[in-house]
């Protein structure tokens, strides 16, 4: 990655303290189509995308949900610093992909050596985690808004009883 201050997890650490945290990260260069984070797994590790392109997705039965396509200067797995629940999504590469990675015992290092730059990388985290809810949150309530109107159209209501009918026994 040419600028690391790109990643706006560093949005509030000087270029020193960056050099600093770098020291604790390993890079790792992943093929395409390499499922990095599997959701439902546990993890104990966190990713910034150096180069390439990831997709994170959710699997229910056949259905594949997209939620989002990550490049450069992303980052994803923040989570697992954070708590011991599993994964919430999939993350696949799309492209090969150069990636920094940060482990949990690392992490809980900065926090013990520096608290200070381990606050202003939480910080921004927690802005983007913040920033990700809101986008949630409005994407949760268009899919109510068109719920509601297709629940108060009778020809919508039709339209989805007749499309979602059982196939008949007779053929």
């Amino acid at each position: 990655m040419k600028d690391i201050t790109k990643v706006r997890l560093f949005k509030y650490l000087t270029p020193q303290e960056i050099d600093w945290m770098l020291v604790k990260w390993k890079t790792r260069t992943v093929q395409a189509n390499t499922v990095i984070v599997k959701e439902g797994t546990t993890g104990d590790e966190m990713y910034i995308i150096e180069s390439g392109r990831v997709e994170v997705f959710l699997t229910r039965g056949d259905v594949v949900l997209l939620l989002s396509e990550l490049q450069e200067a992303s980052f994803f797995g923040e989570m697992a610093l954070l708590t011991d629940k599993p994964r919430s999504a999939t993350v696949k590469t799309k492209n090969e992909c150069r990636l920094l990675i940060l482990k949990k015992k690392d992490f809980m290092d900065i926090v013990g050596e520096n608290p200070k730059v381990a606050a202003k990388f939480l910080l921004a985290m927690g802005e983007d985690l913040c920033n990700r809810i809101m986008a949630t949150n409005a994407n949760l309530e268009n899919y109510f808004l068109i719920n509601q109107a297709i629940v108060d159209n009778e020809s919508f209501r039709n339209l989805y009883i007749l499309t979602h009918k059982a196939p008949s026994s007779s053929g």
